[in-house]
C-alpha cells in the first residue's frame, strides 16, 4: 500500500483506503449530550454548493464521497440537520435511522423524503414559542416535536434531551452552515469529517461549511487531524474539534 495515499492516527485504522470509515470508533458520549460529528463536502475554496445559492451539495463531491456519506450515516444513532438543508432538496437516510431537523419557524417541506420515508423516525427540534400554526401542522401530520429555547432552538438543551430522553449517544450532523456555526460556538461538536473536492467555486455570497456569527476577531477553533485519505484528487479529512476557541 503506497503510504502517500493515507495518514491515519486513529487507534484502529482501516487496512486499506477502500475500507475507509467502515469501522469507525468514537470516544464515549458525555453524560449530558451525544458525541457529535459533522460531515460536510466542500470545494477546495470551502464552498458547499456549485449550483445556485440555497441549493444542495449535489455535484460538489464525487462517487467516493457519496459512498463515504452513507458509511458515516450508518455509524450514528441519529442524524441532525438544519431546515435550510431540507428546503434545498430531498434528504434520504436509512429508514431505521432517527432524524431531527432544527427549525425556529416550522417552515420545512413535509413532503421531503426526510419525513415521508420514515414518518415515525422524524422529529422537529423547535423553540418553545414556535408559531401555533406550525405546531398544529406538525401535529396534524404526525411529526413529533421537541421544544427547547425561546425565539430559537436552544441547541445545548435540545441535545441534552436527545441524550437523556432518547438515549442517543452518537449524533451525525450534516449541516447546513448556520447549524454548524451554532453547534461549534456552543461547544457541542466533537469531530469534523470533511471531503475537499478538486473544484473552485468562488463567490462572496456562496456559503462555506460554517457561516453565521462565527468567533470574535483573533479567535478560532483549533482542529487536530486524525486521518487523511485521497481518491484521485479528492481528499477525505477527519478532524477532532477542540472545545475551546484559541486566540492569536
Amino acid at each position: 500500500m503506497p503510504l502517500e495515499r493515507w495518514l491515519d492516527r486513529t487507534p484502529d485504522p482501516p487496512p486499506d483506503p477502500e475500507s475507509l470509515y467502515t469501522r469507525l470508533a468514537f470516544p464515549p458520549a458525555p453524560d449530558d449530550r451525544p458525541y457529535l460529528y459533522i460531515n460536510m463536502v466542500a470545494t477546495a475554496d470551502g464552498k458547499i454548493v456549485i449550483g445556485q445559492i440555497g441549493g444542495t451539495a449535489k455535484g460538489v463531491g464525487g462517487p467516493t464521497d457519496q459512498k463515504l456519506f452513507r458509511r458515516l450515516q450508518r455509524a450514528c444513532d441519529a442524524a441532525l440537520l438544519g431546515a435550510s438543508t431540507l428546503r434545498a432538496g430531498n434528504v434520504i437516510y436509512p429508514p431505521e435511522l432517527p432524524r431531527f431537523v432544527v427549525t425556529a419557524s416550522g417552515n420545512v417541506p413535509l413532503s421531503n423524503r426526510f419525513f415521508t420515508d420514515a414518518p415515525g423516525k422524524a422529529c422537529a427540534l423547535v423553540p418553545e414559542d414556535i408559531p401555533s400554526e406550525a405546531r398544529a401542522t406538525f401535529e396534524a401530520n404526525g411529526i413529533a416535536i421537541l421544544a427547547a429555547g425561546q425565539g430559537a432552538v436552544d441547541l445545548t438543551a435540545a441535545l441534552r434531551r436527545l441524550r437523556r430522553e432518547r438515549g442517543i449517544r452518537v449524533l451525525l450532523c450534516e449541516g447546513g452552515a448556520t447549524l454548524n456555526d451554532g453547534l461549534l460556538r456552543a461547544g457541542l461538536a466533537d469531530e469534523l469529517f470533511l471531503t475537499l473536492a478538486p473544484k473552485l467555486k468562488g463567490g462572496a455570497d456562496v456559503p462555506g461549511i460554517v457561516t453565521g456569527q462565527g468567533f470574535p476577531p483573533g479567535h478560532f477553533l483549533p482542529l487536530t487531524l486524525l486521518s487523511l485519505y485521497h481518491d484521485g484528487d479528492e481528499l477525505y479529512l477527519r478532524y477532532r474539534i477542540h472545545p475551546q476557541p484559541a486566540g492569536e
